[in-house]
C-alpha cells in the first residue's frame, strides 16, 4: 500500500482468526490468551477505571503498538476513558500527565477527526502513516498531542466499539505498531485487527453494561434520596443535609483506601442514616430548646427504629443503611447508644457516619442553634478522637479538613 493511502477496512468479524499463517502459531495462542483473559476481567473487576486500563494495556500488547487510548460515546461527542502509552510511560510522569490532561477532553462525532469519522462511519481505519494522508480525505490528523508530548504517531488503527445490536459506544485507537520481526513501525495487519475487533466489541458491550448500571445507580440514588426527604419532610434542609452526609463518608472511605465502589455503597447507605426519625414527633425534631430526659429517649431510639425499618431488605445497600442507622450514634469510649459498643467493635460505616454527622451538625444552622465559625468546629472535632470518635479517623479528617470543607461549601 501507498504510503499515503489511509485504507477503510471491511467488516472482519466472519474471518477466521488463524488466517494469518505468517507468524507462529504461538502468536495467535498469545492473543487469544490475552482476549480470554480480558473476558474474565470483565465479570470479576468492578473498578471502571480500573478495567479500562487494564483493557488498554491489552490492546497495546495484542497489538504490539506504543499505546492504546478509549473513547465513550457522549451525546455528540467521545469523551476520553483511558489510555496508555509505553514510550511515555518510560518517561517519569509523562504517561500520568497525560491521562489528567484528557480527563475532560471531548471529540466531535463528526467527519472532521480520525476518531469522530470512525465513530461516525462504525467502521475501522488502518492508517499506515498519519502525516502522509491525502488531503482530500474528510477527516485529519491533530498533530497537538505529539507536539505537546515530544512524540512521533505514524501508523494509527481506529476502531468502533459496538454491542450486540450495532451502535457505537464509543472508539479504541492503537499508536504505532512495530513489526515483531525487525521492529520497524508499519501498519497494522489484519492478523491483529481480527483480535483487535473482537476486543474491541468486548469493551462495547462494557460501556453499554455500564450505561445501565449508571442508569440504575442514579435511580436508586434518587429512591434513597426521595425516601429520607420523605421521612423528614417539614425540613427544608434535608435534600442538602444527607447530599452532604454521603459525600463526606464517601471521601472518608476514599481517604482510608476503600475502592470506589465500597465508597459509593457508603455514600448512598449515610444518606439513611437518620431514617428511623420518620417515627419520632415533629415537637421533639424541631424543639427550640435542649431536650428533656424522657424526650431524650423518645430522640435517642431513632437509631434503633431505623435499623428496624431497613434490616430485613434483601437489598445489600438497605442492610448496609440498617448498620449505619444502628451504629451512627455509637462512641468510640462506650458512651454512645444503643448499645454502648466501644472501640472497633462499632461497624466502620458507623464510626464514619459519626464523625461525619456531627461535623455537618456543627456546621449547619438549624432550629435551635446557628453555624458554628469553621475555625471553631476543626478545633472542636480535634479534641474528641479517642472519646466520642475514631482517633484515627479524626487524624485523618484534620489532615484533609479542605477537602471536607470544599463539600461543605459545594452542597450548602
Amino acid at each position: 500500500m501507498h504510503p499515503t493511502e489511509f485504507e477503510l477496512r471491511p467488516d472482519l468479524n466472519g474471518a477466521s482468526p488463524w488466517a494469518d499463517t505468517t507468524r507462529p502459531d504461538t502468536l495467535d495462542a498469545h492473543r487469544l490468551k490475552l482476549l480470554v483473559d480480558a473476558s474474565l476481567a470483565l465479570s470479576e473487576v468492578r473498578d471502571f477505571d480500573q478495567l479500562l486500563d487494564l483493557i488498554a494495556k491489552t490492546g497495546m500488547d495484542m497489538a504490539h503498538c506504543e499505546g492504546c487510548s478509549i473513547y465513550g460515546v457522549e451525546s455528540e461527542n467521545l469523551r476520553f476513558l483511558a489510555s496508555t502509552n509505553a514510550v511515555l510511560d518510560q518517561r517519569a510522569g509523562s504517561a500520568r500527565r497525560l491521562v489528567e490532561g484528557l480527563r475532560d477532553f471531548l471529540i466531535p462525532i463528526t467527519n472532521h477527526s480520525i476518531a469522530g469519522f470512525v465513530a461516525k462511519s462504525a467502521q475501522p481505519l488502518n492508517i499506515p502513516d498519519v502525516y502522509a494522508l491525502d488531503p482530500s480525505l474528510p477527516f485529519h490528523f491533530n498533530p497537538g498531542f505529539d507536539q505537546r508530548n515530544q512524540y512521533h504517531s505514524q501508523s494509527m488503527l481506529t476502531l468502533p466499539m459496538c454491542d450486540s445490536r450495532g451502535y457505537v459506544l464509543g472508539v479504541m485507537q492503537f499508536i504505532n505498531h512495530h513489526n515483531r520481526s525487525h521492529g520497524k513501525t508499519e501498519a497494522f495487519a489484519d492478523a491483529d485487527i481480527l483480535y483487535l475487533r473482537a476486543l474491541a466489541n468486548q469493551v462495547g458491550v462494557l460501556l453499554r453494561n455500564a450505561r445501565v448500571n449508571v442508569q440504575l445507580r442514579e435511580s436508586r440514588v434518587e429512591a434513597v434520596k426521595k425516601f429520607v426527604i420523605a421521612s423528614e419532610f417539614t425540613d427544608k434542609d434535608t435534600g442538602a443535609h444527607i447530599e452532604r452526609m454521603g459525600r463526606y463518608s464517601a471521601l472518608f472511605c476514599e481517604l482510608m483506601g476503600f475502592g470506589a465502589a465500597y465508597a459509593e455503597d457508603v455514600r448512598l447507605a449515610a444518606m439513611l442514616h437518620d431514617v428511623g426519625k420518620i417515627t419520632t414527633p415533629d415537637a421533639i425534631l424541631k424543639k427550640p430548646a435542649a431536650l428533656d430526659a424522657s424526650e431524650l429517649v423518645i430522640m435517642r431510639a431513632h437509631a434503633s427504629n431505623g435499623y428496624d425499618i431497613l434490616r430485613d431488605s434483601q437489598s445489600p445497600l438497605l442492610q448496609l443503611g440498617a448498620t449505619v442507622a444502628h451504629a451512627h450514634h455509637e462512641k468510640w469510649d462506650g458512651t454512645g447508644y444503643p448499645y454502648g459498643l466501644a472501640g472497633e467493635a462499632i461497624p466502620v460505616v458507623g464510626r464514619i457516619v459519626a464523625l461525619a454527622d456531627v461535623y455537618d451538625a456543627l456546621s449547619s444552622r438549624r432550629c435551635y442553634k446557628e453555624a458554628w465559625p469553621m475555625e471553631d468546629v476543626v478545633r472542636y472535632l480535634s479534641h474528641l478522637g479517642g472519646t466520642q470518635f475514631d482517633p484515627a479517623l479524626v487524624k485523618l479528617f484534620m489532615a484533609h479538613v479542605d477537602q471536607f470543607i470544599d463539600v461543605r461549601q459545594s452542597f450548602g
